[in-house]
């Protein structure tokens, strides 16, 4: 009896077009615009291109010893070079900087100057290397109008550059905070599960639809119909979820890691929880489907923008601001569980996600059973 009546939903659940679109068709549409938007920030480090630059040959620039000094290091050929230098004339500078050929040029003078064209990553360097040394000889200056006897041993340590932290890995996986787009879309589509949760209640209350009203005159106990229902909306959500995955990972070529098993066990508790939230919805708010819908679309939004969907910063805020936002909301579980996979080597902090996503799918269960148990119907 329970294949018979699971085979039948299943089939009644894969007919309604709409819903459909919007719990698979449309997450793989976003997920494709996702790879346009952020694909490039996905390819990994590229190896660096020293900055083409310009500096023009005046007196001033012929004069300031250290400052040539300082470009020939930088310019020199190897693994630390940064810029690409050309000695020229002021207008033949100008022509390599309108030909786009130099990324600025550099003006020796009263003090030294930068000319760009445009704003970009190449500038930004440009500016920063300036930035230091104007702020290295300033502290230069300042020691030695105190203190001229240190001026030997002072300019042979500028070279030398010190650090005083450690960079600590905790696995082998390189930093990258776009597969958090990803794996919020992830998450988002396991809350669209919801919708399949709120269509099984409107199916099975008598008060609510036609079809709920013939199967509550069934002979067939409603323990066993709600358990059918949500069986066959919890298997067609999880295989919606699993074509986003495949499409993420072998189209699009989104990392999830190698740990495929504990990957899909992500996905199941993320469907658990998209389904049982649906079905607490519309058992427990007692408006129209419209309605129910409305709040549906509403709150996994909010839930997958507070995980990092829109604003990839977002989750790491409200880790910090609000915790318990976080470890409440079943977005930024999914999301930080398909994350802690990629980053860490131990399960602890995935384990904690999990076990809070049943958790929680669990108590709007039990309040979805109270409340439909609570519910009787006159025979007319």
């Amino acid at each position: 009896m329970f294949m018979h009546v699971f085979g039948y939903r299943l089939k009644c659940l894969a007919r309604d077009r709409e819903t459909v679109f919007w719990t698979v068709v449309f997450p793989l549409i976003l997920a494709t615009m996702f790879h346009f938007a952020f694909g490039q920030l996905m390819k990994g480090n590229e190896a660096f291109s020293p900055v083409k630059t310009a500096v023009i040959d005046n007196g001033a620039y012929r004069r300031d010893s250290f400052f040539r000094k300082t470009l020939e290091m930088l310019s020199a050929p190897g693994e630390n070079q940064m810029i690409e230098l050309t000695v020229t004339d002021e207008q033949e500078a100008r022509r390599l900087l309108e030909d786009g050929i130099v990324a600025g040029i550099i003006t020796v003078g009263d003090a030294i100057g930068l000319t760009v064209s445009q704003s970009g990553i190449d500038q930004s360097i440009l500016k920063a290397i300036l930035d230091e040394y104007a702020h290295t000889s300033a502290t230069v200056t300042g020691i030695l109008a105190k203190n001229p006897a240190a001026a030997a041993g002072l300019l042979s340590q500028l070279g030398q550059r010190r650090s005083y932290t450690q960079e600590v890995s905790f696995s082998n996986a390189a930093p990258d905070t776009a597969l958090n787009y990803f794996y919020a879309l992830v998450a988002m589509a396991c809350l669209y599960s919801s919708f399949w949760g709120l269509r099984n209640t409107t199916d099975v209350q008598a008060d609510l639809s036609p079809q709920g009203a013939r199967r509550s005159a069934a002979p067939t106990r409603k323990l066993k119909v709600v358990l059918c229902d949500s069986a066959a909306a919890l298997a067609i959500s999880l295989g919606e979820v699993l074509v986003l995955l495949a499409y993420l990972a072998l189209a699009l070529r989104v990392d999830f890691g190698n740990q495929l098993g504990y990957v899909l066990l992500t996905c199941v508790a993320g469907c658990v929880a998209g389904v049982s939230f649906g079905t607490f919805i519309g058992t427990v708010v007692r408006k129209d489907e419209g309605v129910k819908t409305a709040i549906l679309i509403a709150s996994s939004m909010a839930m997958s923008f507070l995980a990092g969907l829109m604003f990839v910063n977002m989750k790491d805020i409200i880790a910090r601001k609000a915790p318990v936002l976080a470890y409440i909301n079943p977005a930024a579980l999914i999301t930080d569980a398909f994350y802690s996979l990629y980053v860490f080597d131990s399960h602890r902090r995935f384990f904690l996600n999990i076990g809070l996503l049943f958790l929680i799918s669990a108590l709007m269960c039990m309040l979805s059973a109270l409340r439909l148990r609570r519910e009787k119907y006159a025979s007319l």
